[in-house]
């Protein structure tokens, strides 16, 4: 898949200033991490036979791996290529047991800079095994619709600032018409900038090691 501006400011946040994943992470998962928690940022690039499999974030908290990708657009496929990407992060960091390998999945979710009703709150597929047996895999989304402005500063949630401006895409002919409305825009994203600029990149020194 192409590369978008939105993949690139992600992964620059999730290179540069790691720890504001870990807002999201508890977030999704449930956790209870503090912000200062130590962070390993895995290899993004996994190798396979038949190519590279480029993720946007592997990160280990613990002995836990954490995977999470940043979609601008609803993409059907993404159930399938979660499992692509989880399996070769996977296999990468797969134990080996005498003769026996284990591998363990990734905790994964999907942020959806851009939903619509269909999205759902979980990514779901069926993988049957040789044996028959059937499991469901589900991977959990996030959807920058379902949060304003309140809610993402009440949770901490500064990883979803930059891309909280495309909640206004669908509002472009109206602001085009009223440039009070317009107005209003360009002061609530200089606010959440000044924010972000003051209570971010100051304190971007984390511990965080790269594997």
């Amino acid at each position: 898949m192409n590369n978008t501006i939105f993949d690139d400011v992600f992964r620059t946040m999730v290179e540069k200033i790691p720890r504001l994943v870990i807002p999201l992470i508890n977030e999704v998962f449930h956790t209870s991490y503090p912000e200062d928690v130590e962070i390993t940022q895995l290899r993004n690039e996994h190798q396979q036979a038949d190519g590279e499999v480029i993720t946007d974030s592997c990160l280990l908290i613990g002995k836990k791996m954490y995977h999470i990708e940043c979609q601008s657009t609803d993409d059907t496929t993404m159930a399938v290529r979660m499992i692509e990407y989880d399996f070769a992060i996977a296999i990468e960091y797969a134990a080996k047991q005498g003769r026996r390998y284990e591998i363990e999945f990734p905790r994964s979710c999907v942020l959806f800079l851009r939903s619509s009703g269909n999205t759902p709150d979980f990514l779901e597929t069926n993988v049957i095994f040789p044996d028959g047996r059937k499991q469901m895999y589900r991977v959990p989304t996030v959807k920058m619709a379902d949060y304003t402005a309140e809610s993402i500063f009440e949770k901490n949630l500064l990883m979803l600032l930059p891309f909280y401006i495309m909640r206004y895409e669908k509002r472009a002919h109206d602001m085009r018409e009223n440039p009070r409305l317009f107005q209003t825009l360009l002061n609530n994203c200089a606010s959440h900038s000044r924010y972000f600029r003051k209570k971010v990149i100051p304190a971007s020194a984390v511990r965080c090691h790269r594997k």
